[in-house]
């Protein structure tokens, strides 16, 4: 609109409804996935800001947006009328003609440009007339909607020939003109390719409305655009449309960058007395630490370069670089410090030597609290949502440099940065709101309780890392390359050639090509060569199981022993993952650098990994692993008798779901019908689907489909439960775990099908696993508090499992509080079950 200034304007969106494409040939757009969840969600907010802004939306049952782009081009350009058809899809340029161009959007070194195709533009691309495209595209094909063309023949060979011929019918008119395979392929796949410019070819007589004056460009309907714009936190297009002026609907302030954040650098040492004194007074620090890179083998390679101190009596921030001149305030138990990402905070400081004690409040973790869904808590965020306070574009005009002559002493002179000190401003005034608000949805306790104490256990078990024998990881390394080595040359003898097996072009023409192996999904580039192809080929060719088993390796050797070997910590000898406890929405524990919940353990060799993680100074390993918790959860808070009368019998639950559903005694189950009910019953805690459950047992979906149906007639507790919550998640916004962990889901009001099956599932499966990850969480602090005083540490936790590298004569203490307190964080209708197991590295406790 900036750029073209149209006079009139449309927007084209596809339907579901099948188009006439579908009807001539079965298999068009076959191999498409879905849309992603997460994509298909927004389309109705896209449609509701395009109305807002009075820009049409023309959508046709039966007709594909291109048809109805196709359509409107080619009116506009009989109306007299300068068209631009604004596409992604290259397909388009087929209705490229005078007056008619294509703006094409791409991406160069991460920034999105525009190009416009014009006729000119084409003749010297492709050597061709736009209308020549639909030709080429009835030879080649198009892998993306699944058109088929002539087997065997690309988009250079199709332009070679159209350049020749013009069209098709000359083609096969000149057929004896051809040699060898191509004339064959040609002969082979004459249908395809007509029907293939059929189902090509952009129908530009769609039966749409045309009327001019509805496609005028008109002044937007500015209350409702700001109004969806706010619910958006679109801040920066509300300031680049000017439409803070607009405040019908109140909340005026919210780009309102008047704040003035006062700060003083180097404080005397009378005013830090006066702010220790304040704190002292107040039991409340508002404080910022401000790190900087530092690759001297520290835990997080990080130092304390500063510490900022906001005071609420003079409103202003303190910079204040020695931070051992705060060190008793951190190590009272008396005095709330409030920060941000404190876990960073416990370390740094740790590597000061101070330890803080207790009373920490990190705003990012009130973030998460609150809502669960947004995976991005920076102080920006926190500042735009809760204090309609604009930090970023306060940031922006403030940290430049100070108009100053540069001369040859001041040229070193560093920028002034405001951006610590807004920082810790920020975090001061965020406090009251965000305990306010999470007072207002009774989250207060989670806070106090599980999420702040367990910043200090995540921080801890950081600090301590878990020790690695490098040169037994390298050892494994080689081995797996000599393993990778005979695989390579056993894939080479069965396709007879060598190639790249690492190319997923010349791996396509090997085994599509040359060993003629079905076809399961192309894509724009060529044949599709993922995991789920080859497993779908896997009895087809005996190829398919080394290329599967050579990927296992290849992957093993790049992610977990080159990918693992750059985080063994140069001081230490040992590994610090990074836990996360603001990522996943339902409120598990992650880990990066490197990700040790992540370890292979589906396949033997993969598992061997493990066996290079070791404790040191003769210590062993005490591995303690909920018993199907989420299961014991979904008992509980479901109330379903069967299911509850099973664990509370101590009985195989999975072999008794078979035995239910299948109408059989537990003792006739088979292994195969126990495996069935296993994904069944982990499948309904995920919210697994009849397509899903197909796949994951290579059943039909129809016979998954029956085979849930079935589970839930005999498990009636959970069917009423998985009803009850969905519709009670529907009226509040939200659902809860056992402990008011509390996730929106606002896709169960969606318009689209697709999205509310989402939002069902993310009912369902939350209150099972949210609490599933509280129950943990609260049992890691209780084990923790326990070990305090002891040698023996908590080193990991592993979803279910927690590893303890205990010392010979702590060991029965430390299995005993780990029984203890895992088994007793809550009574539940079910026993809570803790595994104990222990060895000499991490593979023999399993």
């Amino acid at each position: 609109m900036d750029d073209i200034k149209p006079e009139y304007l449309a927007v084209a969106f596809d339907l579901k409804a099948p188009t006439h494409r579908h009807k001539l040939y079965k298999d068009y757009k076959a191999n498409r996935h879905g849309m992603p969840d997460e994509l298909a969600m927004q389309l109705p907010i896209l449609k509701d800001v395009l109305k807002a802004m009075n820009i049409d939306i023309i959508e046709k049952e039966g007709y594909e947006a291109d048809d109805i782009l196709g359509t409107l081009a080619k009116w506009g350009q009989a109306q007299k009328l300068d068209v631009t058809i604004l596409t992604g899809d290259r397909d388009s340029f087929q209705l490229i003609d005078n007056n008619i161009k294509v703006r094409i959007p791409r991406t160069k070194a991460g920034k999105t440009e525009e190009e416009d195709y014009t006729k000119e533009k084409i003749k010297e691309e492709f050597g061709l007339s736009p209308k020549d495209l639909i030709e080429v595209k009835g030879l080649a094909g198009d892998t993306s909607d699944n058109i088929p063309g002539v087997a065997g023949v690309g988009e250079k060979t199709a332009i070679g020939l159209i350049k020749e011929y013009k069209t098709i019918e000359n083609v096969y008119e000149n057929i004896d003109k051809q040699k060898g395979k191509l004339k064959e392929k040609l002969e082979n796949d004459k249908d395809k390719a007509f029907l293939s410019r059929t189902l090509g070819t952009i129908d530009i007589n769609a039966p749409i409305e045309k009327d001019l004056d509805k496609l005028k460009v008109e002044k937007w309907d500015e209350t409702a655009v700001l109004e969806l714009f706010k619910k958006l936190k679109f801040n920066r297009f509300i300031d680049r449309f000017e439409l803070n002026s607009i405040n019908d609907i109140g909340d005026e302030n919210l780009s309102d960058n008047k704040t003035d954040i006062i700060y003083e650098e180097l404080p005397s040492k009378e005013v830090i007395e006066e702010l220790k004194e304040e704190i002292n007074n107040r039991k409340l620090m508002f404080y910022y630490l401000d790190s900087q890179d530092d690759d001297n083998g520290y835990i997080i390679n990080r130092k304390i370069k500063s510490i900022i101190i906001y005071s609420q009596k003079t409103n202003k921030a303190y910079l204040i670089k020695d931070i051992n001149t705060l060190k008793n305030l951190f190590e009272s138990s008396e005095i709330l410090k409030i920060g941000y990402k404190q876990k960073d905070d416990y370390i740094l400081l740790k590597q000061e030597n101070i330890h803080p004690q207790d009373l920490m409040y990190d705003i990012e973790i009130a973030g998460y609290i609150l809502n669960s869904n947004i995976n991005k808590y920076s102080i920006e965020y926190l500042s735009n949502e809760y204090l309609k306070f604009d930090l970023e574009e306060y940031l922006n005009k403030n940290s430049k440099k100070e108009e100053e002559q540069i001369s040859l002493f001041t040229a070193d002179k560093e920028e002034k940065d405001v951006k610590p000190f807004a920082y810790a401003y920020t975090i001061a005034k965020l406090y009251d709101i965000l305990t306010k608000k999470m007072d207002e949805a009774g989250s207060l306790e989670l806070f106090n309780k599980i999420e702040m104490p367990l910043v200090e256990v995540l921080a801890d078990m950081q600090y301590q890392g878990i020790y690695l024998d490098k040169q037994e990881l390298i050892e494994y390394g080689n081995e797996l390359k000599q393993k990778i080595n005979i695989l390579t040359n056993e894939i080479y003898d069965l396709a007879e050639d060598t190639f790249n097996i690492n190319s997923t072009k010349q791996l396509g023409e090997v085994l599509f090509e040359k060993l003629k192996l079905p076809v399961i999904k192309k894509t724009k580039t060529g044949y599709s060569t993922d995991s789920d192809v080859l497993e779908k080929l896997k009895n087809t060719h005996p190829i398919i199981e080394k290329l599967l088993e050579y990927r296992q390796l290849v992957k093993l050797n790049s992610t977990y022993v080159e990918g693992i070997i750059p985080h063994i910590n140069k001081n230490t000898k040992r590994i610090h993952s990074r836990f996360h406890q603001t990522v996943t929405a339902t409120g598990r524990i992650s880990s990066t650098d490197p990700n040790l919940q992540n370890i292979p353990t589906r396949f033997e060799l993969g598992k061997m990994l493990r066996k290079v993680f070791k404790p040191e100074n003769n210590c062993i390993y005490i591995d303690a692993d909920y018993s199907q918790i989420e299961l014991r959860v979904l008992a509980h808070i479901s109330g379903d008798k069967t299911m509850i009368e099973a664990f509370n019998n101590g009985e195989d639950i999975h072999a008794q779901a078979a035995s239910k559903v299948l109408d059989k005694p537990i003792s006739e189950v088979t292994k195969d019908e126990r495996a069935s009910a296993k994904a069944v019953n982990f499948g309904i805690v995920y919210g697994i689907s009849d397509f899903g459950l197909g796949e994951q047992l290579g059943i039909s979906r129809k016979k998954a489909k029956e085979y849930i149906e079935q589970y839930l007639e005999k498990y009636s507790g959970i069917k009423d439960f998985m009803g009850s919550i969905v519709e009670e998640t529907k009226n509040k916004g939200y659902v809860e775990t056992l402990y008011h962990r509390r996730r929106y889901v606002p896709e169960l009001n969606s318009k689209n099908y697709m999205v509310r099956q989402f939002g069902q599932r993310v009912a369902m499966n939350t209150p099972i696993q949210g609490t599933a990850a509280d129950i943990m969480k609260i049992a890691m602090i209780n084990v923790f508090d326990k070990l305090k005083n002891m040698k023996s540490k908590l080193i990991l936790q592993v979803h279910d499992e927690l590893l303890i590298e205990t010392y010979p004569d702590e060991e029965e203490t430390v299995k005993s509080i780990l029984k203890t307190e895992m088994e007793n964080v809550i009574n539940l209708k079910v026993p809570l079950i803790a595994e104990l197991s222990e060895g000499k590295n991490w593979y023999d406790v399993k």
